[in-house]
């Protein structure tokens, strides 16, 4: 489905073309009634039919274009939707094994050592920033010595724990690829999008205004208005982007507002 602002282009493209197809004989013929006396000796009259029916296909194409490139960043958008999925899972599940960890290491040698072991911050939620601390905690229970157990005579080894944290952290980490990815397509695809609706925008600017000029030196006022470019809305007709009503304040009164009309 187009976005609004493609749907809006899209529709005054095929109203323009539409005109300029339907009418393209009948203009040629009264242009050429209009100029052909003042023609010299040697001299044609242009086919100004052909070039109205070209200048609609050269329109048509910029609109086929933009909405082509529309419809590519909505499925774009649309494929994203499971890496991010994917991503929130693996968050989920390596925040739990680190809140499971953390209570355990509190439990065995007291919150005072959690700082020694890697646990220099409440565990974060951002997926990100919580394999980055993944890491950290995994480098702290492998490189420092562990201290001494509040309790005599438990033991605990630390290599399972670190194992468990590295194998659910290279898969956040797998998954955040995968969503870089995709925002780096999507970032090339709405760039493309962006693209298409500037080349589109320029190209319905001239030849709206080519098509108005034309129908206007034929007398048809009113077909030359019904495809004249709007000028506070790029690649859209007057027609399609009517004037806004301004809101004007209600004039201020002292005392009170003013009193209602009967």
């Amino acid at each position: 489905m187009p976005s609004k602002r493609v749907a809006d282009r899209q529709k005054s493209a095929s109203s323009v073309v539409a005109t300029g197809e339907a009418h393209a004989d009948q203009i040629a013929t009264e242009i050429e009634a209009l100029l052909s006396p003042y023609l010299r000796k040697g001299e044609e009259m242009p086919d100004l039919a052909l070039l109205m029916h070209l200048v609609a296909r050269a329109l048509t194409d910029a609109r086929e274009r933009m909405v082509t490139a529309d419809e590519a960043l909505a499925d774009e958008l649309a494929d994203d939707e499971p890496p991010r999925e994917g991503r929130d899972e693996a968050a989920h599940e390596l925040h739990d094994e680190l809140t499971d960890l953390r209570d355990w290491l509190t439990s065995l040698y007291g919150a005072a050592a959690l700082k020694h072991l890697g646990f220099t911050e409440a565990t974060p939620r951002d997926p990100a920033h919580l394999e980055r601390f993944a890491g950290e905690v995994t480098r702290a229970l492998s490189n420092k010595e562990l201290p001494r157990p509040r309790r005599k005579g438990v033991r605990w080894d630390a290599d399972d724990a670190v194992l468990r944290i590295e194998r659910l952290r290279d898969a956040l980490l797998s998954h955040l690829k995968d969503v870089a990815r995709e925002a780096r397509e999507a970032a090339a695809t709405r760039m493309a999008k962006s693209t298409a609706i500037a080349l589109y925008d320029e190209r319905f600017g001239r030849i709206a205004t080519f098509l108005a000029g034309l129908f206007r030196l034929a007398g048809h006022a009113d077909l030359a208005n019904q495809v004249r470019p709007s000028s506070r809305r790029s690649g859209r007709t007057e027609v399609d982007a009517p004037p806004t009503e301004p809101v004007r304040a209600a004039p201020a009164t002292r005392g009170g507002p003013a009193p209602a009309r009967e």
